[in-house]
């Protein structure tokens, strides 16, 4: 998509802001899945048990999900670009800060202010999606996300498996903060020239109201919160995995699981497409079965076969079912569309947080083969559910008064 594109219906100037939202989008992406391939490094570091490291990755992720409550009605009142562009710099200052970390415990306060800043892109980056691209095109908008979102984790598996063998698992911390810079200062000159929006001014309990104002809304987040537990807090295990159960070295760990990533940007590409042709219902089903099986590969020998099976499967077919979901968030409740969007993220990662210290205690108790095999089951039961309710508990919700 070019800044011309006739699928963006604003001027060159945001769009030029859209695109450094999905850059915001990809170095906040590397910062995410930047744990999966290290984990293991940072529990030898520091001498701990996995499960123990495991608090990082829930570190990031509860605050992640939490603070989606603040930031969805500021942004309905000040500009989600704003909020981004504030937030960013605090990300990155907050990601370099990780890199010096003493101890496992300051690392987990400063992976949860990392969370805190980080929580603000992807969410907001959707809803400025919503207020400038019709819905009929907004899946291919969505798709570029998505790319960004995968090249960044792409990035991150492969360049963090490899800083880990070569130099540290700190090292990605400081390219990450850097690039974080960069996209902020951007963001704030391209802003200062833009022409200020006029806004509603509402109290942030009249935004949640009206996004709850259909009942439905609520059992569509109790569902993504689910999504949450199954899926993105169990990523974070699977560079453990072959560590543990097959004995791989960072380096190939990282070019593994930087697979998915690769998958998902092929599928992020041709997501407008699919979806049109399969429909909503389809896309959430065939994405779920394939996240299942994925799981279930995992558990299967030889790995070197298997595990990349199911790291590229898993890339494109999680993205198919989850992508749809986005889209459908951004429709919720149109006139407080960064509060709806925001409490799809916060549904989804209070659920991976719970995830992943569910996961991390399965290992320990149960061991890797077993809690795959749980996960799998789950994500199936969970698919047949979705794509059965998922279109008609996220209609939009609009108030004769907004």
């Amino acid at each position: 998509m070019s800044v011309a594109s006739p699928t963006v219906s604003t001027s060159t100037s945001d769009a030029r802001t859209l695109w450094l939202l999905i850059a915001a989008i990809f170095v906040v992406s590397i910062d995410s899945r930047v744990i999966t391939p290290v984990l293991p490094a940072i529990a030898d570091d520091f001498d701990v048990a996995i499960s123990g490291a495991g608090l990082v990755v829930t570190a990031y992720l509860l605050p992640y999900g939490l603070f989606q409550l603040v930031y969805g009605p500021i942004a309905d009142r000040v500009g989600q670009v704003r909020v981004v562009s504030v937030a960013l710099g605090a990300f990155a200052l907050a990601a370099i800060s990780c890199a010096f970390a003493p101890s496992i415990s300051a690392l987990i306060g400063l992976r949860f202010i990392t969370g805190i800043a980080a929580a603000a892109t992807f969410p907001l980056t959707l809803a400025y999606i919503g207020e400038t691209v019709d819905y009929v095109h907004r899946p291919n908008v969505i798709g570029y996300t998505v790319m960004a979102s995968s090249v960044g984790q792409l990035m991150s598996a492969a360049a963090g498996g490899l800083l880990a063998a070569v130099i540290s698992w700190r090292a990605i911390f400081f390219v990450d903060g850097f690039i974080a810079i960069a996209i902020a200062l951007a963001l704030l000159r391209v802003h200062a020239r833009t022409v200020a929006v006029v806004r509603v001014r509402r109290r942030t309990i009249d935004a949640y109201r009206l996004v709850f104002s259909d009942r439905r809304h609520a059992l569509f987040y109790v569902l993504i919160f689910v999504e949450g537990i199954f899926t993105i807090g169990a990523f974070s295990f699977f560079g453990a995995l072959l560590r543990d159960r097959d004995g791989y070295s960072y380096a190939v760990i990282g070019g593994i699981i930087a697979l998915s990533g690769a998958s998902s940007v092929v599928m992020g590409r041709m997501l407008g497409r699919i979806v049109r042709k399969l429909g909503e219902r389809w896309m959430i089903a065939i994405g779920g079965v394939g996240t299942s099986a994925s799981f279930a590969f995992t558990t299967l020998q030889p790995a070197a076969i298997w595990f990349t099976l199911a790291m590229i499967a898993i890339g494109a077919t999680f993205i198919m079912m989850h992508s749809t979901f986005q889209t459908r968030a951004t429709e919720i409740a149109p006139t407080a569309r960064a509060t709806g969007i925001s409490l799809f993220a916060f549904s989804l990662f209070l659920g991976s947080s719970v995830g992943a210290t569910a996961v991390a205690f399965g290992i320990d108790a149960f061991g890797y083969n077993e809690t795959m095999l749980a996960l799998a089951t789950m994500t199936l039961v969970f698919t047949a559910i979705a794509a059965n309710t998922i279109v008609p508990w996220s209609q939009p919700s609009l108030s004769p008064k907004d």
